[in-house]
């Protein structure tokens, strides 16, 4: 199964600060693409939303982004 990570988990993972990764969506929406791709999660009967990083999409980022 594919983990999904929260915004917070993900800055702790990448070691940065969650100010980042709300920045790197902000730029991606402006179509300069920053960060790994996200899912945003629609919760039923509600208009919350939930954005989610799936770990592959983690891993795919960094490996594009951080080559050996």
């Amino acid at each position: 199964m594919n983990e999904l990570l929260t915004s917070d988990q993900l800055a702790e993972e990448l070691g940065v600060k969650p100010q980042t990764i709300r920045l790197w969506r902000t730029k991606s929406r402006k179509g300069r693409p920053s960060g790994p791709k996200w899912t945003v999660i629609r919760q039923p009967n509600t208009h919350s939303r939930n954005i989610r990083y799936h770990r592959s999409d983690i891993e795919e980022w960094q490996n594009t982004n951080n080559p050996n």
